[in-house]
């Protein structure tokens, strides 16, 4: 699990851009300039009924956003599809830097 030092806080949506700059088979992420680095993971009923699935799907994302490297700080919203659920973890890493690396 990603520490909480490193995930986004309720102010930090306020000033969300209405594109996201990313779109992937697993996931859509957006990006904002920061200080420093932090990720949040946004699923929305509409994408995951169950809330036990949503539940499983953000572990999951965080767990593959540990060893991922970001070039410079950024405030890094994610939005998982259903595809996470079943995409095997490193798949899911191998997506994530690739879209980092799109983004930097």
């Amino acid at each position: 699990m990603l520490p909480k030092q490193k995930r986004l806080r309720s102010l930090d949506f306020k000033a969300q851009e209405s594109k996201p700059l990313y779109r992937g088979p697993l996931f859509d992420i957006r990006v904002r300039g920061a200080e420093e680095s932090r990720f949040g993971c946004i699923i929305s009923k509409k994408r995951i009924k169950r809330a036990v699935d949503r539940n499983k799907a953000r572990r999951k994302v965080y767990a593959g956003l540990v060893n991922v490297q970001i070039s410079h700080p950024m405030l890094v919203f994610i939005y998982p599809t259903q595809a996470v659920l079943k995409a095997p973890y490193t798949l899911l890493q191998e997506e994530l830097r690739k879209a980092f690396a799109t983004l930097s």
